[in-house]
């Protein structure tokens, strides 16, 4: 198995929940691509195991074996280094990465091996001036996912890069920036997804947290949470479209249950899901039973240089 190109996107805070169109936004929302992609599937627990052709639809262990809801800084970290960083402490810890989890995140991440093989990565996420200058300062709190590329000398992305087309807004329309004064054009998701695979065209790995998931499933906000769902696939669409799937792999992954069950709003004990799509994308999913797995297993399938 060798693949040229990697796109993760990652979503903060997704799990497989039941397919309850009255608790989960995922069982209500009108997501076209994904629907196709799963030959009429939706991203519920019922449909996990699930591979067609086009995609393959898995529920990921996100307990790993520690009691208690888990928690976005322990979960991405183990996303991202393979190491069951909540057993590692003993315990489930978020939404930010304590000192002892960036300590692990800085001994190896995703991000860095890559680099380390020669293989160029794109951390695709945009911020604002003010959001860089606090970090600048040492003063902004920060997910593992943003941690894992400054550790492994990435530079973040800024609003240079979105009016460029070489970055995408946390919320991919820019409309959030504009907001806040920025001259980048308003653009549609399919639009967001387009630019994300042009940097795919660049680097071997790209790679793109959605945060938002998390905070609807926090307010049990399900027109947020629908709003969001569907611009999500059609962000899908725009990735797809512009990649040459015989040669390229995406993977829509999550660290831990919460958008998935509006009955609450916290996170859930429900796994969190992965869904694959592209060249290789059953073989991919064989390797995938929990959140130690997905940083090997991606290392795994690039071309070796």
């Amino acid at each position: 198995m060798s693949l040229e190109r990697l796109v993760v996107v990652f979503l903060d805070g997704v799990g497989l929940g039941e397919a309850d169109p009255t608790k989960n936004p995922l069982a209500r929302a009108d997501m076209p691509v994904v629907r196709s992609l799963l030959e009429g599937g939706r991203l519920v627990r019922e449909q996990a195991g699930t591979v067609t052709r086009h995609a393959s639809l898995l529920a990921l262990d996100a307990r790993l074996g520690v009691p208690g809801l888990p928690q976005s800084g322990t979960g991405q970290t183990t996303l991202l280094t393979g190491v069951n960083a909540p057993a590692l402490l003993g315990y489930h810890d978020g939404p930010y990465p304590n000192q002892q989890l960036r300590a692990l995140l800085d001994r190896g991440n995703l991000f860095r091996s890559f680099l380390a093989s020669g293989h160029p990565v794109a951390y695709a996420n945009a911020y604002t001036d003010r959001f860089l200058h606090r970090i600048d300062r040492g003063t902004q709190r920060l997910s593992a996912n943003s941690w894992a590329a400054l550790l492994a000398g990435l530079t973040l992305r800024g609003a240079q890069e979105l009016q460029a087309g070489r970055a995408v807004s946390g919320l991919l329309t820019n409309d959030y920036f504009r907001k806040q004064g920025y001259k980048v054009p308003l653009i549609t998701p399919e639009q967001a997804g387009g630019n994300l695979a042009l940097l795919a065209r660049e680097h071997t790995l790209s790679y793109f947290e959605f945060w938002i998931t998390d905070l609807a499933g926090h307010r049990r906000d399900w027109e947020l949470a629908i709003n969001i769902l569907q611009q999500l696939d059609r962000f899908l669409s725009g990735i797809l479209s512009h990649l040459d799937l015989t040669r390229s792999a995406v993977l829509v992954i999550s660290d831990h249950g919460n958008l998935e069950d509006m009955s609450t709003p916290r996170h859930t004990l429900n796994p969190a899901m992965a869904l694959l799509t592209g060249a290789h994308h059953a073989t991919m999913a064989a390797q995938l039973k929990d959140l130690t797995n997905v940083t090997p297993t991606l290392l795994t399938t690039v071309t070796q240089k």
